[in-house]
């Protein structure tokens, strides 16, 4: 099969980007394979020239929620392929669209989608047309991202979608009729099991990634400074971290500046060693914008205890794997959780190595591409079928009716095979 595989490649900006360099050997293997990086840029090394390749090659968007991902989705509007959709709530991507398309209205899009309360609603977050923040609170936010997360816009055209969550699939399939999978996220992670871990003083937590407001930094700060030694804690913050000053500034008011480290942007070697020295990794995520975490499973490969939120993905792992906080007492579990690594409870260390278990057993690379191989074609086939009921079906009985009020006699007869088509497509 031939395949365009559309993804950023930049793996200092993006995990999608590290998912897709650690997955070209196998696309290699198992595809013809075409790479474009931002739908108009082509990965020449692995891109076949031919004008008969191109014709018959299937496109394979990834979308995740950012403006990397703006050239992507534009072609995946406007010409079918499947979606590999790494977030279900798509609100940052589809600000930065609007933002380079001033005919397209984010806020219709949402009412479009959910009804005119949603539309209300992101009319309280954000300005009209500039799109600046202007909303109240972070709770505002997080009831708008989980009540009403924009994307079946941006997936309407798609021939399937590939999804690496529960979370996700259900979202999906409830506003999706196509075929939809789940699969999970892929990790390259080295063979053999991580050295056993035992507790230090301070205790090096780490953080990686979008230092977004969903990522509870500055809850954490919150709960950090309410346990009963917060000076044998130590933390470092690598990735994009785009309003560090602002952090350190939260941070002083509970006394814990001295004890945070602003790394930002490393290369992974780098990062994989900082990761590989740490005790503890953070990975709070609340609200869920439907993400399975790729920082999660790096984690992991390094056999290291990590906090989530019980949210989501997170929500849907093994509790033996991670640390779980409810979003119902966020502060609570959290000090509760410190107190019990200052008292020297080695499970809860302990919880990294399960997790790097976890990785080896589910995660593979390879069972990836071949469950994708296998989904593909059906995807195709089933909107193949679909296309031929709207295309001569639908027109053959539009043929048999005078009027357009004779059109009703076929509505039952429509309302079944479009039943029965989705029904195999979700099968």
């Amino acid at each position: 099969m031939n395949i365009r595989w559309f993804s950023p490649l930049d793996v200092e900006k993006t995990e999608i980007g590290r998912y897709t360099r650690a997955l070209l050997p196998y696309l290699e293997k198992a595809f013809s394979l075409g790479v474009i990086t931002d739908a108009t840029e082509i990965y020449q090394e692995l891109t076949p020239e031919t004008h008969a390749w191109a014709g018959n090659a299937l496109n394979i968007y990834n979308i995740g929620n950012s403006s990397l991902h703006c050239g992507i989705v534009n072609q995946a509007m406007e010409n079918p392929g499947v979606i590999i959709l790494h977030d279900v709530c798509l609100l940052e991507l589809g600000i930065a669209h609007a933002k380079e398309h001033p005919e397209f209205d984010l806020q219709e899009m949402v009412i479009n989608e959910y009804g005119t309360e949603a539309g209300k609603l992101l009319s309280q977050l954000y300005s009209d047309k500039t799109y600046e923040w202007c909303g109240d609170s972070q709770e505002q936010y997080g009831d708008f991202v989980t009540l009403y997360p924009p994307f079946e816009t941006f997936i309407s055209n798609a021939y399937g979608i590939v999804v690496h969550s529960q979370y996700a699939l259900e979202k999906v399939k409830a506003r999706y009729s196509g075929p939809v999978i789940k699969l999970n996220l892929p990790y390259d992670a080295a063979v053999g099991a991580p050295n056993h871990r035992q507790f230090t003083r301070p205790l090096e937590i780490i953080f990686c990634g979008h230092a977004g407001p969903n990522r509870r930094l500055t809850q954490f700060f919150s709960a950090w400074a309410e346990v009963s030694q917060p000076n044998l804690f130590r933390l470092s913050l690598y990735g994009n971290i785009s309003k560090a000053e602002e952090l350190l500034s939260q941070a002083a008011n509970f006394g814990l500046a001295e004890f945070i480290k602003v790394v930002g942007f490393v290369d992974d070697d780098v990062l994989d060693k900082a990761i590989a020295r740490s005790d503890l990794a953070l990975n709070l995520r609340n609200p869920t914008m439907g993400e399975a975490s790729a920082s999660q499973l790096r984690y992991w490969s390094h056999g290291i205890a990590s906090i989530v939120s019980d949210v989501g993905w997170y929500g849907e792992l093994p509790n033996n794997v991670v640390l779980k906080v409810s979003s119902n007492s966020e502060q609570e579990g959290l000090i509760a959780i410190l107190e019990r690594i200052l008292s020297g409870e080695q499970e809860l260390l302990d919880t990294g190595g399960a997790g790097y278990q976890y990785l080896q057993n589910h995660h593979s690379l390879a069972q990836y591409i071949a469950s994708l191989s296998s989904f593909l074609p059906s995807a195709i086939e089933n909107r193949f079928m679909s296309s031929i009921i709207n295309d001569r079906v639908i027109g053959v009985m539009a043929s048999m009716c005078q009027e357009v009020e004779d059109a009703s006699v076929f509505s039952e007869t429509l309302a079944k095979i479009s039943t029965i088509l989705s029904d195999e497509e979700k099968s």
